[in-house]
This record gives structure tokens, sequence and C-alpha cells, in this order.
């Protein structure tokens, strides 16, 4: 029997749309969006409109309509001050959330009224899943008494691997977070430009957007020497990121807080050392020294950790071995298919049926 599943998030996100298009292959599912994002194969029904805050309460009752002809039999929110507070309104019989990071470490922190909202879906929510076991301990710490299951975005270490290597005689670090607020890209550039008399031929790639890109830009242009070392580079598309992986030697990403994150995963299977906050998600990920590094987030703190890494030399291809090798271990339950089969069996407990394809 094929279920019917009602996926409310943003669906131009590349998470999103990986589930959609996993569940669609065996089953009914219909996105509600904040975007016009298509996704093969999946009905997408844009209902609301990101950023547009309480004004969306005014389209929830066409949300409603939309679930009740549909008749789902999960309702499944993603980002629980998002998607999550959408799934909790929507009338539907069972309802799940995905917490992804930012939604339970910092919503709830720097907003009472987002903590007092996030609390309220919660208790609407019958499933939860979250990306770690510190993201967990955090939705707990929320009040929240049902099932938590650990799912992540994980990667496909198939089409996320080691292909080639530029052999340029550059080093190239690769920065695969936005420059946004929460991922320290200030932080990541003073950094670099400390290492970069003794890194020499050395090069940044940032990702051309996030809501710090103005000022990130500024900064490396009012430095000669980063605007002859930092390059930036357009947003690109999920299926070429794999080549891009490959023309890089080492990745940083230290945001503040995180779920698991993809981005670390994909370089991680492409045999890239990455150099990460010294935070438990990053700590369930990486073993510091052996398969990446983990560093405090402050400029000389990661500038002495990516001196460290440079010093490594030829080993930091033994280390990106042993990163990919994380990610294939069955143990650490890394990989996209796994973790779908774990979500599809926490579908089959709520549903109390075998699952959901």
């Amino acid at each position: 029997m094929r279920t019917r599943l009602c996926l409310i998030g943003d669906s131009s996100s590349v998470h999103l749309a990986r589930w959609a298009e996993h569940f669609v292959r065996e089953n009914e599912v219909m996105v509600i969006s904040d975007t016009s994002g298509a996704i093969p194969g999946v009905r997408v029904e844009r209902v609301f409109e990101m950023g547009a805050g309480l004004r969306n309460l005014t389209k929830v009752f066409r949300m409603r309509r939309l679930v009740r002809e549909f008749g789902p039999d999960i309702v499944h929110g993603h980002y629980l001050t998002v998607g999550g507070v959408y799934a909790a309104l929507s009338g539907g019989n069972r309802i799940v959330g995905s917490a992804w990071g930012s939604d339970v470490y910092q919503d709830p922190v720097r907003s009472s009224k987002k903590r007092f909202v996030l609390k309220r879906v919660l208790r609407k929510c019958d499933l939860v899943f979250a990306g770690s076991k510190d993201a967990e301990a955090a939705v707990r710490g929320l009040g929240f008494s049902g099932e938590v299951q650990i799912v992540r975005f994980g990667v496909d270490p198939e089409r996320f691997k080691r292909t080639s290597r530029h052999g340029t005689g550059e080093f190239r670090l690769l920065s695969p977070r936005y420059c946004s607020r929460i991922y320290n890209p200030l932080v990541i550039v003073e950094a670099f430009r400390s290492v970069l008399p003794v890194m020499g031929n050395a090069y940044l790639h940032l990702v051309e957007h996030g809501n710090m890109l103005g000022e990130v830009r500024q900064k490396v242009k009012s430095d000669p020497m980063l605007r002859d070392h930092v390059r930036f580079f357009e947003r690109r598309p999920y299926e070429s990121m794999p080549e891009f992986y490959n023309s890089t030697d080492m990745a940083i990403s230290i945001p503040d807080s995180d779920s698991v994150a993809a981005t670390v995963l994909e370089c991680m299977a492409c045999e890239l050392p990455v150099v990460a906050s010294d935070i438990p998600n990053m700590q369930e990920l990486i073993d510091h020294g052996r398969s990446g590094f983990l560093t405090r987030i402050e400029p000389e703190a990661v500038a002495r950790t990516l001196l460290e890494a440079h010093a490594a030399g030829d080993r930091l291809q033994e280390m990106g071995k042993r990163a990919r090798e994380k990610v294939l271990d069955p143990a650490s339950n890394l990989t996209w298919e796994s973790n779908m089969r774990v979500a599809k069996g926490a579908y089959g407990r709520l549903l109390g049926a075998s699952g959901t394809g």
C-alpha cells in the first residue's frame, strides 16, 4: 500500500528535494513550500512566502485545505521553526518534525517567542528527526518526550568521491558554506590572511552568497594580499560539486552550531580533510589530526590549525582517505541510503506498518 506523505519546507533546498525524490519512488508525495523550487516527479504547492513572517499565517487556511484534499498519512515539517510550525497547524493526523540545526540551537536562544513556538510545535509532533546526538539532546531539552530518531542528510559516496587532483602547485582551501554569520566567514578570512606569509602559494575559495557577503568582499577588497589569494565562486548545482571538491586540497567549516552538515560529509567523501569548529556535532565526524582538524572559533586558533594542516604536507592525502573511510563505515551511519532506511523505519513505526518505501 502506497503511503501519502506531505512534506513542508523549502522546495528549493537540496536537502528537502532529495528527501522528496527518495520517497516518491514508492509513495505519493506532496511538498508545501515557501519557494517555487520544482522537484522532479513531485507535486509542489507554493503556499507560503519566504521571509513573510506573520503574514504567512493568512495562508494557513489554504494549506489546511490542500492537506485535507491530499489526505496524507504523515505531515512532515522540515526546520522546526518554519516547516515544523506549518506542519503543527496543518490538521494532519501524524506530525513529524526535522531539526536542521539553527532551529534548535540558535532560534530558541535568541528569541523567547521562538522558544515558546518551538515548544508548542514539539508538543504536536509524534516523531522528531535530529541530525546528531547533540541535536537530539537539544530537542529533549526543549521538553520533547516522544521518539527522536537520528537521521542525517547523509552523502552518496558513489557520487562524491576522489577522481582527480588539480595538479597546479597551488594549495587550495575551500569554504563550502555560505558567507553567512553563523559560519564565521570573517574569522576564516582573517585567519587565512595571517598565515599567507607562511603558506605562500595558497588560495581561499569562498561561496558568493550569504548575509555577510558584502562585509567579506569589502575585507578582501581592502587588502592587496587577500585580493590576490581569495577567490569567490557562484553557488553550483548539486551535481557539479564533486568535480569542484576534487579541484581543492582541504576544506574549512567553522559554524557556531550545526547539525551534521551535508557539505562536510561531501568533502570527507571526496577525501578532503576538513578544518571544523570544535563543537559536539563535528566531534562526531572528525578525529583531530587523523581525518581532519578541530579548532576554536577565533582567528588565532584557526590560524594555528591551518598552519598545522599545511605542515602535514603529503599526509593530508592519507587523512583524506581516512575521512572517506569514516563516511563508508556502516557503524557511522553517514551515507544517504543508510539514513533513508532509518527514516523509513521510523515512518513505519509511526504508521504501525512495515514502512513507506
